[in-house]
């Protein structure tokens, strides 16, 4: 018998064959990638006869899936591909913060318009998620759509709190675990050695800061001594991602912030998901607004600070225990989280990979009376 924090899984046994549900891989979000790397990592990791079948869908670049994750047999959405609920075992939203609005109703609206879909699925499971404190207005909605599934699986004690106390899910159905990421990033990482290229690296996601938060960090670029890296933690060109903001900031030739910001944008595209991390592993000190930016800084071993753009960030700020500032943005706050920002401990990472596995077994796991 297996204890997961509470829960017993007595000889548990795991689907053979999931549907990864997310429709939105390969849009441009390395944390996608880590979390996706994560739960793979997990199921290779189970002690399984063999391996379950693996499908997903998506609306985005599907060549890039196909390169990393090789396991997955994907589809794009275009091809109106049909998973049939009688012929695939088990739904599984893998990852990502589906109960979210900071970025738009997207992900509530996608949800919605498959939950039809979900219900008919012999097993469906969330594994690894998130959740932000911004949803209530829409509780009702995502209550809906929270309540359709028989096992979550979250990544923090802020996402638990928000599924159970907010949208009403049995607590029994709830386990609290950690990010996806941490069990790819211990893999990633495990006796890398990564000279650092610049002393600091910014990852700025725009979706709540204001124009004047926007202009704060600029003058702080402006004011630094030497060149720092602005790294892109989602590589799409949206005004509110970090291409967006870097031409903001530097679309005047008098722009001070040229030649002071470098930008940083991950191969894609083509690179292996080493190869989409190495930029953040290449800064000495990460001051991040992306939960997954501030994770992967904290593997690499480096100093770490964040930028609470949203409730999840804070959240695993004092998870990681390094310093963060609140909205709004400015130049004393970031020179503060620059000359604070610390490194994350070790043990407590291995903690985090630990609990991410567990919430993959607790997710997916069926025990012999056929509880799960």
């Amino acid at each position: 018998m297996n204890n997961y924090g509470g829960f017993n899984i007595e000889q548990p046994t795991y689907p053979v064959s999931i549907l990864m549900g997310f429709k939105f891989f390969g849009a441009g979000n390395i944390g996608d990638d880590l979390m996706i790397g994560g739960f793979l990592q997990a199921l290779s990791n189970l002690d399984l006869d063999a391996q379950p079948s693996l499908y997903s869908c998506t609306r985005h670049n599907v060549e890039s899936q196909r390169s990393r994750f090789p396991e997955i047999s994907w589809n794009h959405t275009d091809q109106k591909r049909v998973y049939d609920p009688a012929l695939i075992e088990c739904w599984a939203g893998v990852g990502d913060t589906p109960f979210q609005l900071t970025s738009g109703d997207w992900s509530l609206n996608l949800l919605l318009s498959d939950l039809s879909i979900i219900e008919q699925f012999k097993s469906r499971v969330l594994v690894g998620i998130g959740a932000e404190e911004e949803i209530q207005p829409r509780a009702k909605d995502f209550s809906r759509i929270a309540n359709a599934f028989e096992k979550i699986s979250t990544r923090d004690e802020h996402s638990t709190r928000i599924l159970v106390d907010m949208l009403g899910v049995p607590s029994s159905r709830v386990y609290t675990g950690s990010d996806l990421a941490n069990i790819s990033l211990s893999v990633l990482l495990k006796d890398k050695t990564i000279n650092p290229e610049f002393s600091l690296g910014l990852i700025i996601a725009g979706d709540t800061l204001s124009k004047k938060d926007i202009k704060e960090i600029g003058q702080f670029i402006a004011n630094e001594s030497e060149p720092l890296a602005f790294i892109a933690g989602e590589t799409r060109l949206e005004p509110s991602f970090e291409r967006g903001i870097f031409a903001k900031l530097t679309r005047f030739p008098w722009s001070r912030v040229r030649g002071k910001a470098i930008l940083q944008v991950p191969s894609y595209e083509q690179g292996s998901l080493y190869d989409i991390i190495k930029p953040i592993c290449a800064c000495e000190t990460v001051i991040s607004t992306r939960y997954h930016g501030l994770l992967t800084a904290a593997w690499a071993g480096r100093k770490v600070a964040a930028i609470g753009r949203a409730s999840k960030v804070v959240a695993l700020a004092k998870l990681l225990g390094v310093p963060y500032c609140e909205l709004p943005v400015t130049q004393k706050k970031l020179e503060f989280l620059q000359q604070e920002a610390s490194i994350v401990s070790p043990k407590l990472l291995e903690e985090f990979r630990e609990i991410a596995f567990k919430g993959v077994c607790f997710s997916l796991g069926k025990t012999e009376n056929g509880e799960r």
